[in-house]
């Protein structure tokens, strides 16, 4: 259950760091004002709505320096767009329309043009002006990248030594690229460099989950596997806000400590008493995710992250944001221990007609999957749900399904709903929340992200509110210890 746990976990860190929304108004001492603004600017063909983003390291018009400045840029009468952003240094930017981004580098001084057909997205783009070698590199090795992407299932399948032969072939090819394509500027390829030094950090680092995971078996690794990780800064607050390859090393390795360690204060006991207010700020918020129904270590977490936030000003008011959430889950989260009365769903609408609540299954346990049509790891748990349901058909059990799909959303709604149990032919009991995300039920449990597996036993009390997936072996286990 753990591994399945932290697998999603980081993919949850990996939407955490794209869309992650703290931010440094803090001035920092090492980095001065600059005088030599970029202009972007721009066209764009077959728009989806009426304005363009750019998000990343810049100054605020106070002068003060955010490490993720969001600007928004609407589009004129004729789709153009223009604007100007004071930046303090080089550093990599995401330019966002509609549903779709791509990544920048620009530099002080840059006078960049992007025109683009947002039908086509990242093939149609061109750029023109200053930044145009650098940005057209990094739209060629992207493109070259998504139609011959890395097969990290495979890759994570390799015992150790082939492993490391194959990643550092990985990072000699990034690196020669770079070194052979001349008309990139100096800036540019010193922070290529270090990024692709990064990547091949974060594929040390990750290998023994995904191996775990995708091998099914734990990877068996030498004592120096994990050496080249050693000497990396973790309170590192200038790559951190630079390099989104280490933003994710530095994300995990918390991650991580939070999960698995013994000793939480002692280990983050170097970020505590440094000065990376950013980092801090990053790690209560993701705190929220860390905290779950049925985790024994949620005091310590919720301790040691709430210790982090100590220095936090009380005018940051994405902070206090950050703290009030985490106090309100851990507060919700402290009503579901394993024996307490479960949180009731009432008149949910029964996919087979009528509707149903909670009460109404009283007299058995109740194994809940909690899920959604558009919820990929949920889908995958399907056929499991299916076999666990089959082999316990004349058990003491009843398996329920709770979509928490939105109504009137597109696509993935009400419809979708009922077309995916037919199709897939799902049994049990299926129901559909109301409210999506919003249901009491689910907000009940500090649901915030799925899928979630729920057990409550036949009075009606929590045997846990996060029990293993159905196709983790050890709920088995869990049912066998409860004579099911």
């Amino acid at each position: 259950m753990k591994l399945l746990t932290n697998i999603k976990n980081i993919l949850l860190i990996n939407i955490f760091i794209i869309f992650i929304i703290s931010c440094n108004s803090e001035t920092n001492n090492q980095i001065s004002e600059t005088n030599n603004p970029i202009i972007l600017k721009g066209n764009i063909i077959n728009p989806i709505g009426e304005t363009v983003q750019i998000t990343g390291p810049g100054l605020m018009e106070d002068g003060s320096f955010t490490a993720n400045m969001q600007r928004e840029v609407s589009l004129d009468n004729n789709n153009n767009f223009v604007d100007t952003i004071n930046i303090t240094g080089p550093s990599y930017y995401f330019f966002i329309h509609g549903r779709e981004r791509f990544q920048l580098f620009l530099e002080p001084g840059n006078n960049l043009t992007i025109d683009l057909d947002a039908r086509k997205f990242d093939e149609s783009i061109t750029f023109s002006g200053d930044g145009e070698k650098n940005n057209t590199f990094l739209k060629e090795k992207f493109l070259k990248e998504e139609n011959d992407p890395i097969d990290i299932i495979q890759i994570s399948k390799l015992e150790e030594s082939d492993y490391i032969n194959k990643i550092e072939s990985i990072l000699k090819s990034d690196l020669e690229l770079i070194q052979k394509n001349k008309t990139l500027s100096s800036n540019y390829r010193k922070y290529a460099n270090k990024n692709a030094k990064y990547n091949y950090l974060q594929l040390i680092q990750r290998y023994p989950l995904y191996h775990e995971y995708y091998a099914k078996k734990p990877a068996i690794i030498s004592d120096s596997f994990m050496d080249p990780l050693n000497d990396i800064d973790y309170t590192d607050d200038t790559d951190y806000k630079l390099f989104p390859s280490f933003k994710q090393l530095v994300v995990y390795h918390y991650q991580n400590i939070l999960e698995k360690s013994d000793n939480i204060s002692e280990d983050l006991k170097k970020l505590n008493l440094s000065n990376s207010l950013l980092i801090k700020k990053d790690i209560v918020s993701q705190g929220v995710f860390m905290l779950s129904a049925g985790n024994e270590r949620n005091k310590d977490i919720y301790n040691n992250i709430i210790e982090l936030s100590k220095d936090f000003n009380d005018s940051d008011e994405i902070a206090m944001n950050a703290i009030d959430k985490l106090n309100s889950k851990y507060k919700a989260l402290s009503k579901l221990e394993k024996g307490m009365k479960s949180p009731e769903f009432t008149d949910y609408e029964n996919f087979n007609g009528g509707t149903t609540s909670l009460s109404d299954l009283k007299g058995k346990y109740v194994y809940i999957d909690v899920w959604a049509t558009w919820c990929g790891p949920c889908i995958r748990e399907i056929p499991d749900f299916k076999n666990l349901e089959n082999k316990y058909k004349d058990k003491n059990i009843h398996f329920i399904g709770i979509s928490i799909d939105d109504r009137m959303r597109p696509v993935y709604n009400y419809e979708r709903w009922r077309e995916m149990i037919i199709k897939r032919k799902i049994g049990g009991i299926q129901l559909f929340a109301e409210a999506a995300w919003n249901s009491k039920f689910t907000k009940a449990y500090g649901i915030d992200s799925i899928p979630r597996y729920i057990l409550i036993d036949p009075e009606g009390n929590i045997v846990t509110g996060n029990a293993p997936r159905p196709s983790d072996p050890t709920l088995i286990d869990l049912f066998n210890s409860l004579d099911i």
